[in-house]
């Protein structure tokens, strides 16, 4: 035999691989069968789908949820370091950046430095209300009891000049008679007259007194100046230290922290760039506190009611079932909330179910869940939705 002779199997050599399993099928019973236990997977998986749909609400147009804290600044300035990167874990008060505070720290040196000269001035009119009052009370204290000497002497002085008046009416009479000499009523009429000189030095010297006294009283009304201007200089300070503890504010608000404890998401600045008063720098949310929001269409949401249960798929974590209740349910649909309604403007109307926003709180998942990730519900329908 040559090498272009090609050998020819021989036909009834050659068995089919599964011609045991081919024969078996052939058999009516065994078609039967096969095709009964179709139907019945079939039905099954039909129950199954009714009951499903008779007593639970489902939608895949859900998605992990949470409050999405955007961090902005309230000042304008050069960012000067940026402490934290995106996905770090941070604590309420950390410090995610820094911002160029020179300029404020200076103002608020000075308005420090205005305070203080205040409070110093204050200190020194204070001292003042005390040397002037002590001395303005000794003052007036010595001229009352100047007033009262004096006036005690103008007492003395009268009762003097009464004394000299009855001698000089005895001595006149009893010169009238012959009785005494010229001498004795000349001498008796002179000290008449030291009397009266005496009454009128003794009132002259009362009414010096007086007048010092009310001088005194006058120098004594300083003090209630003083305070006065004591009043004035304590609202300046007020008004000084009022300034200080907004400046205090300002300078604060260029250290940027973390209002609560989370996750960093993103960063918007990096060091040296100048950041904008009201603008985020960064976005951050705490992964403790997520929920699902579930967009539910229109027609099911009457079978819907707060308190509801609810099993949660989530699909970054295939097989892992959650659990959770229904806490809130929007009373507006989504076109009715979006930021650009459609108005139907061209006149064609195409009838579209609309969706309804539902809240899902999560009993305790037991893993980090991110949001924006897709979730599957199934809402229990509420009592009256029941099969019976």
């Amino acid at each position: 035999m040559d090498g272009n002779t090609q050998v020819t199997p021989d036909i009834e050599t050659i068995q089919p691989a599964h011609t045991p399993l081919r024969a078996h099928l052939r058999n009516p019973r065994v078609r039967l069968g096969l095709i009964a236990g179709l139907v019945l997977l079939v039905l099954l998986g039909l129950a199954r789908f009714i009951t499903d749909r008779a007593a639970y609400v489902s939608t895949s147009d859900a998605r992990i949820a949470a409050d999405m804290i955007a961090v902005s600044t309230d000042i304008s300035g050069k960012i000067t370091s940026q402490r934290v990167s995106a996905g770090d874990m941070v604590k309420a008060g950390d410090i995610l950046y820094t911002i160029d505070e020179r300029e404020a720290a200076y103002t608020l040196a000075e308005y420090q430095a205005e305070a203080n000269r205040l409070r110093a001035q204050i200190a020194r009119e204070e001292a003042r209300v005390g040397l002037a009052s002590s001395k303005a009370g000794s003052e007036v204290a010595a001229r009352r009891a100047g007033t009262q000497s004096a006036s005690a002497s103008v007492e003395a002085a009268r009762s003097n000049l009464e004394t000299a008046q009855r001698d000089y009416d005895r001595t006149k009479g009893l010169f009238d008679r012959g009785l005494l000499p010229q001498s004795a009523l000349d001498q008796s009429l002179n000290a008449l007259d030291t009397a009266r000189q005496g009454l009128l030095r003794a009132e002259a010297d009362r009414d010096s007194a007086r007048a010092e006294q009310r001088t005194a009283s006058i120098q004594g009304k300083e003090v209630r100046l003083i305070e006065l201007d004591l009043g004035v200089l304590r609202a300046s300070l007020q008004q000084a230290e009022a300034r200080v503890d907004a400046q205090r504010v300002v300078v604060e608000q260029h250290t940027i922290r973390a209002p609560i404890d989370g996750v960093i998401d993103e960063l918007f600045y990096d060091t040296g760039e100048h950041s904008l008063r009201g603008f985020r720098v960064a976005l951050m949310h705490d992964p403790d506190a997520v929920w699902v929001s579930a967009n539910i269409k229109e027609t099911d949401i009457r079978k819907i009611e707060t308190g509801a249960d609810v099993r949660v798929k989530v699909d970054s974590h295939p097989g892992t079932k959650i659990t959770g209740h229904v806490t809130r349910i929007h009373n507006a649909t989504l076109a009715e909330s979006a930021l650009m309604p459609n108005p139907n403007a061209n006149g064609v109307f195409t009838k579209i179910t609309q969706r309804i926003t539902v809240r899902i709180d999560l009993d305790d998942p037991g893993l980090r869940l991110r949001p924006g990730t897709m979730v599957t519900v199934r809402i229990r329908k509420q009592a009256a939705e029941d099969p019976a």
